[in-house]
């Protein structure tokens, strides 16, 4: 079971050079993310200013956010041309 593994991982966490990895680790990923998010936005023209902010506090609900506004705002355009 997984609440059998719990007492390893927090063990493991203990540990401030493990810490400090995963901390640094989990940053470049969330700077990544936002970079992607934010390039994305320009070459669709998007605004992504709440996508980024959101990407560098939880990454994957900044990108959940940055898709369905680029679904939200793709479909006003095209619905828009179409009058």
């Amino acid at each position: 079971m997984v609440y059998s593994q719990l007492p390893a991982v927090a063990k493991m966490f203990s540990s401030e050079m493990t810490l400090a990895s995963a901390w640094i680790h989990l940053l470049a990923i969330d700077l990544f993310a936002a970079r992607q998010v934010y390039h994305d936005g320009l070459e669709n023209k998007i605004e992504t200013r709440h996508s980024v902010f959101l990407c560098l506090l939880s990454c994957p609900i900044g990108i959940l956010v940055h898709a369905i506004t680029k679904a939200f705002i793709i479909t006003y355009r095209e619905s828009k041309t179409e009058i």
